[in-house]
């Protein structure tokens, strides 16, 4: 019957940490789907400018072609700025390639973190879950042992041994 009264103890003590666990985890989850969305939306923004930036990227060097290949405009880059007009555009050129690049850089990081937290919001939820069945499995068992133990208490029987011989 103690063995039955310290198991429904313990299951119930075990109900109890886990509720306190699940509570912190669902406030976990919460916070970590805010954080996901606020990132999906700075990801979805960085691609937009991205996109926005290799356009503008793409203008620019055709407008540099055109241009090169107009050769009034060569000639009077060469006469009246020594042909810096020319190799500002072709820095502007490789800087713009640059920050593409670094963009691309930038967005492929966010897309792995994006995907980083989603797989660790997949592995809490799954946790979550198998707390919750633990939590149900101590309740479970609190309520199966504190049975046994008050059906052994009504069943109980004094031990002939204890049993004063005046009564006998």
């Amino acid at each position: 019957m103690v063995l039955m009264v310290l198991l429904a103890l313990a299951a119930g003590t075990g109900h109890l940490f886990l509720s306190k666990k699940i509570a912190a985890g669902e406030m976990q989850i919460a916070d970590g789907q805010g954080q996901i969305e606020r990132g999906r939306l700075a990801l979805d923004e960085g691609k937009a400018k991205l996109a926005a930036g290799k356009r503008e990227l793409s203008e620019g060097k055709k407008e540099y072609e055109q241009a090169r290949d107009n050769p009034s405009l060569v000639l009077a880059d060469n006469v009246l700025k020594r042909g810096q007009g020319f190799k500002k555009a072709r820095e502007r050129i490789a800087e713009g390639d640059a920050q593409v690049a670094r963009g691309e850089g930038k967005v492929a990081a966010g897309e792995r973190l994006l995907d980083a937290g989603n797989l660790e919001m997949r592995q809490g939820r799954e946790q979550l879950s198998l707390a919750k069945g633990m939590r149900f499995d101590c309740a479970l068992g609190t309520i199966l042992f504190a049975s046994l133990a008050i059906a052994l208490g009504f069943r109980w029987k004094r031990s002939p041994a204890r049993i004063p011989v005046e009564t006998l």
